[in-house]
């Protein structure tokens, strides 16, 4: 059985996106796995790992809008 497996860089890099062939940030890897056997990656900028992601519905929580309701307003 064919499995993918995504694993992210704990410090993103410069270097050519596999996918894309871009000069880019790197942001992870994609595991394509036969098994438990490796059977390649694929080295993916910020971009196409997202859409890698999102084909396989393994895509990461992406942070849209940040809301603070502890702060108070001024002048209130």
């Amino acid at each position: 059985m064919f499995q993918v497996r995504f694993s992210y860089f704990a410090r993103p890099r410069r270097g050519r996106c596999d996918c894309c062939d871009r000069q880019q940030t790197l942001e992870g890897k994609m595991l394509l796995l036969e098994d438990t056997a490796l059977s390649g990656d694929l080295v993916l900028c910020a971009e196409c790992a997202a859409a890698w992601g999102e084909l396989l519905g393994q895509a990461r929580e992406k942070v849209v809008q940040e809301w603070n309701f502890s702060e108070e307003r001024e002048g209130a």
